[in-house]
C-alpha cells in the first residue's frame, strides 16, 4: 500500500490521483533539498515588493530554511516533478507568530510553485496536503497572509475554505486607493 503524502490527498477524478502520483512527489524537506527549495521560493517571489512582514519574513528565514522548519509543530512539504527530478514547489505549515504548537493555531507559509507548473492545480494539492498535514499536527485553526499583489493565490486561498480576517489599503497605479485581504483564517473541526 502507498502511504506516500500524494495517495492521500483527496481528488475528485481518479486519474487525477493516478497521474499526479506518477508524475509528482510530495515529501517531507530534506537537508539535501533545501537549497532547491529555497531557488523555488526566491524564483516566485522576484516578482514581489517586500511587503510589509509577508516576504519579509519568509526572506529572513531563506538561509536557515532546512532548520526553520525542524522546530517542533513546523513541516515542510516538497514536491518534486518525478520526470525532471527537480523540486517545483512546496508548502510549509508551522505553529503561528511564535505561538507554542500545543495552543493549536498554525499558519500555512511560502506556498510556492516554479512558473513553469503553474495553472496545473498543483498549488490547490499543495495547499490540501498543507492542511491536511497541519490537521495531523493538531492545528484547529490556520493563519495565512497575502501581498495585494498575490491575487491568484488570494483566490485560492477562498476555493480551499480560508476567509479573509483583516484587509489593508494600497496606492495603485492610478493613485486609487484598493482594499485587499492581507490575512485568512481556516476553521478546523477537532
Amino acid at each position: 500500500m502507498d502511504n506516500s503524502l500524494a495517495s492521500q490527498l483527496v481528488f475528485l477524478d481518479p486519474l487525477d490521483q493516478l497521474h499526479f502520483a506518477e508524475r509528482y512527489d510530495l515529501s517531507p524537506l530534506q537537508a539535501s533539498d533545501e537549497a532547491n527549495a529555497v531557488a523555488v521560493i526566491q524564483q516566485s517571489l522576484m516578482s514581489y515588493p517586500d511587503e510589509g512582514t509577508v516576504l519579509a519574513s519568509t526572506r529572513r528565514r531563506l538561509p536557515r530554511f532546512f532548520a526553520s522548519y525542524q522546530e517542533n509543530g513546523a513541516i515542510y512539504l516538497v514536491l518534486r516533478d518525478r520526470l525532471s527530478n527537480h523540486v517545483i514547489g512546496g508548502v510549509g505549515v508551522r505553529p503561528f507568530a511564535g505561538l507554542d504548537p500545543r495552543e493549536r493555531i498554525g499558519e500555512i507559509r511560502e506556498l510556492v510553485i516554479s512558473p513553469d507548473y503553474r495553472g496545473l492545480g498543483l498549488g490547490r494539492k499543495l495547499m490540501k496536503a498543507g492542511i491536511q498535514k497541519a490537521r495531523e499536527l493538531g492545528y484547529v485553526r490556520l493563519y495565512l497572509e497575502a501581498t495585494s499583489e498575490m491575487r491568484h493565490a488570494q483566490s485560492l486561498f477562498r476555493r480551499v475554505g480560508f476567509r479573509p480576517v483583516e484587509f489593508q489599503q494600497k496606492e495603485n497605479a492610478d493613485s486609487r486607493r484598493e482594499i485587499f485581504p492581507s490575512y485568512f483564517v481556516l476553521e478546523q473541526a477537532d
